[in-house]
């Protein structure tokens, strides 16, 4: 009898161990259905519990209706057929183990249901030592009604890893890698899980290195792969950036690959940085390169336009420059220098500077392996025209400055004088520029219409001659200026006549007529 009673407790625990349990959560206020496992015939007698509790019963033997207990009434429905429960609106009351019986036979399969509100979204709150060496982060959130709730942590890129509420970094820890890194916790329960905002960095890193590009070409060279090399340990998070020529930082990666037919970074001839950069610091590399030998220059041509006019000129250095950059753009003017001015150099007819007119003009093609000149080009602007523009330029400023300074002069000097009187004493004085030499010629006979004398000495009267220039013994000291008529005079005056026309002049200078007669001084 006890080996039977034995055998009887083994077989009840066995059955116990092997038993069907199916677990459920679900959150306040949804729906689930329990399902038992499928007969072939519907039962005649469905009983549900709730652990001891009924919770819905149906027996044909007591007639079609299904009894519903407690708060399930209301909310619940059996299918008479399936033997399946729905309970709607769950409640933290509906937890708990329930079993079904078919035909007052209880069935193995069990329904553990849990009903769970949804988990908070977490917050990292983080509390370090005073020299800031060690920190301590804990997943903090609300979990009433939630649990049971696991706590899950992630740093940086990892996985999520199922630790504990608490997690405990150290500086100098390099198995988490929480240098620079970020941290993140996550609540979970059946029903619903949250992630908190991201934490960190906790540590400042290390500066990064001075890093140096390694390069690795193929056979042939024709394509090559750039790294940009220092140790980051500590220093992490780090990111690689490069530069190509003058081009701007493009954050890239550790490796750069360039071939020799790729234009995109203009890679011939130019030469290549690279820069690591973390929160705390950034260190340039010493450039590299060129790495690929350009093709030779083409002999340039250079093309000339100028505007209509044909003052200013633009010489153009062109060529095929394609798989030859980097090219430098040179010009000679004449027998000058070779300067490095660009592809474009623009002259004007007026610049003096480079001395263009009449002068040939040259441009040279340069790279790293090669160098071209084109042709001569020139002149390009005709040389004498350019004293014709001068003299475009200079007539007018010359004819102002003139009519300025006649205004000035009658202003100052001749401010009672009409314009005819000003002008007859300006042409006077330009006649009487004169030098009184020789001996007297009474017998010439003037070839204008208007005779100029000069008094001499005591009253000795000399013909000044056909241009109007009086002449003078060398013996005498002074030269007085008296002018005759168009008709008169044709032979000079002598002594009477002479005072007559002195007293005729001083007559019409009274009566504001024009002067005749004016003195003149060496």
């Amino acid at each position: 009898m006890p080996n039977q009673m034995k055998l009887f407790i083994l077989l009840c625990s066995a059955k116990a161990v092997f038993s069907k349990t199916e677990i459920l959560s679900h959150k306040f206020g949804d729906n689930v259905v329990l399902k038992p496992d499928s007969r072939t015939n519907p039962p005649s007698s469905i009983l549900w519990r709730l652990g001891q509790n009924k919770v819905a019963d149906f027996d044909t033997d007591f007639g079609p209706d299904v009894t519903y207990y407690g708060d399930f009434n209301g909310r619940t429905t059996l299918d008479k057929t399936t033997g399946e429960l729905t309970i709607t609106g769950l409640r933290k009351t509906d937890e708990g183990v329930y079993s079904v019986e078919f035909n007052s036979k209880r069935l193995e399969k069990t329904y553990t249901l849990s009903v769970l509100k949804p988990v908070p979204k977490p917050a990292i709150i983080v509390s370090c030592n005073d020299n800031k060496t060690s920190c301590t982060l804990t997943c903090n959130g609300d979990t009433a009604g939630a649990e049971p709730v696991t706590y899950w942590w992630k740093v940086g890129e990892r996985n999520w890893e199922n630790i504990s509420k608490l997690l405990t970094v150290s500086k100098n820890d390099s198995k988490l890698h929480q240098n620079d890194y970020k941290y993140t916790c996550k609540l979970k329960n059946g029903v619903s899980e949250e992630d908190s905002a991201p934490e960190g960095q906790l540590f400042d890193p290390k500066p990064v290195p001075k890093p140096t590009i390694i390069v690795s070409c193929n056979d042939n060279k024709i394509s090559c792969t750039l790294t940009c090399n220092g140790d980051t340990a500590g220093a992490e998070p780090v990111t690689y950036w490069w530069k190509v020529g003058e081009g701007n930082w493009e954050g890239i990666g550790k490796l750069l690959t360039v071939a020799k037919s790729d234009s995109k970074l203009h890679q011939k001839g130019y030469k290549y940085t690279c820069k690591l950069n973390n929160s705390v610091s950034e260190k340039v590399s010493d450039p590299i390169g060129p790495l690929f030998d350009p093709k030779p220059v083409p002999k340039p041509t250079i093309i000339v336009s100028c505007n209509d006019n044909k003052i200013s000129c633009t010489l153009t250095c062109d060529g095929d420059t394609a798989g030859a950059e980097p090219v430098t753009y040179w010009w000679k003017v004449g027998e000058g220098n070779w300067e490095g001015i660009g592809k474009l150099l623009t002259v004007a007819k007026i610049d003096s500077k480079l001395n263009q007119n009449g002068l040939k003009y040259t441009c040279k093609l340069k790279n790293g392996v090669s160098e071209k000149d084109s042709d001569l080009v020139g002149p390009l602007f005709d040389p004498k025209s350019s004293s014709t523009t001068w003299i475009v330029i200079i007539v007018p400023i010359v004819f102002f400055v003139l009519i300025g300074y006649l205004l000035w002069k009658k202003i100052t000097d001749y401010p009672n004088d009409s314009v005819k009187e000003f002008l007859l004493k300006i042409l006077h004085h330009l006649c009487v520029f004169c030098h009184c030499t020789g001996e007297t010629n009474n017998s010439q006979t003037p070839r204008s219409t208007e005779t100029v004398y000069c008094t001499v000495g005591d009253g000795l009267v000399d013909n000044c001659g056909a241009a109007g220039v009086p002449t003078l013994r060398s013996t005498d000291t002074g030269c007085s200026f008296v002018g005759a008529k168009d008709g008169e005079g044709l032979n000079p005056p002598t002594g009477n006549r002479l005072e007559s026309q002195k007293k005729e002049s001083d007559e019409e200078k009274t009566n504001a007529e024009t002067p005749l007669t004016t003195k003149a001084k060496d």
